[in-house]
């Protein structure tokens, strides 16, 4: 505990000198209690993205083409980008990595105006992900984050095909 220090009388009079306080057990309280906040504070919560890998030697998932676009990620930063099936080499669009949300925005909303006979699979933005082999991981972590911002709910990382590729390899 603290103590006060406080000088004895010599002779008659007393000596007016200020009680002096010991506050070493307060630092060492101020301290503990420093140290208690920094452990038990969160400075960040993680971000963590689920991914389901295929499983292997299964058929093929199949989506819809008025609502599915590629997403094929190149050399550079570049995202080359085809609506529905790929039936020609000049279908496949070439554009920049920060240009990709308007693209999916447009998309979604062009989805919007779809007949009601459509059913609402067909109602939905469906991706798909194709990684080259010159892309970086950076830009599939940025094509993921653009698929929560977007609040796309069904996509998915897939190989590209050998036609991609070789569109991919010849154009780009």
């Amino acid at each position: 505990m603290a103590e006060m220090n406080i000088p004895e009388k010599k002779g008659k009079r007393r000596m007016s000198i200020t009680p002096r306080v010991d506050l070493t057990p307060m630092v060492d309280l101020g301290f503990l209690l420093i140290t208690f906040f920094m452990l038990t504070t969160t400075m960040a919560n993680e971000n963590v993205v689920e991914i389901n890998a295929p499983i292997p030697h299964h058929e093929p998932t199949t989506f819809i083409d008025t609502s599915t676009i590629t997403l094929i990620l190149t050399k550079e930063h570049q995202v080359a980008y085809y609506h529905g099936a790929l039936e020609r080499d000049d279908e496949i669009q070439l554009v920049n990595h920060n240009e990709v949300r308007q693209i999916i925005t447009k998309k979604q909303s062009d989805l919007k105006y779809l007949p009601e006979s459509f059913s609402e699979q067909a109602h939905q933005l469906h991706v798909l992900i194709k990684p080259d082999d010159n892309s970086t991981y950076e830009d599939l972590v940025k094509l993921l984050d653009e698929m929560l911002i977007n609040n796309v709910q069904i996509y998915a990382i897939v190989d590209a095909d050998t036609f991609e590729q070789r569109i991919i390899n010849e154009r780009f």
